[in-house]
């Protein structure tokens, strides 16, 4: 069964434009702490003026990039702290998500999260990192989006936005080991197991929050050993 839920929604020129420079970000093209020009932008993802303009602003609301005086727009850079505060808000959202979703699953959204699992395992097992991250958004989307609730969904969608994921998908040991996790929610799920599934959802936010603070930190000794 195909995973496509349904067609692409109708998007504006702003709303590509804040895609275009949202995904640029969260798959590690723009890195934190970069400084970001307007021309940059137009030139490396094919964005008019105005577009631009309008992504950079949006942007600098959700926490994606920073406006500084006199020195214009640059890359968020990641606060350990609030990492962490952002993974506990969302193991809290998704799991509540996972548990409505899965208390009133219907064969179709049972078949469907199942389809985006598969999809996630061969492009795992093909080396495609991208696509495996591309089936791990739809998979969690797919999943919440049974809770019936769009104002949690919303929310879930902003916590989303607060890290790059690029960062999780460059550890082959974190990935293998949310393919597994991945299995064990759509297993739950499949079982209409509410509790299970809510479980399963935040063992692997926080499985994940400790893998990002081994980067942190990694990182973070990284910086001091060259002197920065």
């Amino acid at each position: 069964m195909d995973d496509a839920v349904s067609a692409p929604p109708f998007r504006t020129k702003r709303e590509h434009a804040v895609a275009k420079v949202r995904g640029a970000i969260m798959d590690g093209r723009y890195r934190p702490g970069q400084p970001l020009r307007q021309v940059q932008l137009m030139a490396d993802l094919d964005l008019g003026a105005t577009p631009a303009r309008e992504a950079s602003l949006e942007l600098v609301a959700r926490g994606l990039l920073v406006h500084e005086s006199h020195h214009g727009i640059r890359v968020a850079t990641l606060d350990g702290k609030r990492v962490a505060q952002v993974y506990r808000v969302r193991a809290l959202l998704e799991a509540e998500a996972a548990r409505l979703a899965a208390s009133s699953a219907s064969p179709a959204a049972i078949a469907q999260v199942r389809a985006i699992m598969r999809t996630m395992a061969v492009a795992h097992a093909a080396g495609d990192l991208r696509a495996t991250g591309d089936a791990d958004a739809r998979f969690h989307r797919r999943l919440y989006e049974g809770a019936g609730n769009p104002v949690l969904l919303t929310l879930i969608e902003q916590m989303w936005d607060q890290f790059p994921r690029y960062m999780l998908w460059q550890r082959p040991a974190r990935v293998r080991q949310s393919i597994a996790e991945h299995r064990a929610i759509a297993a739950a799920f499949a079982r209409r197991d509410a509790a299970a599934t809510a479980r399963a959802v935040a063992r692997h936010i926080h499985n994940g929050l400790a893998a990002l603070e081994s980067i942190l930190a990694g990182d973070k000794h990284a910086g001091e050993s060259d002197g920065r």
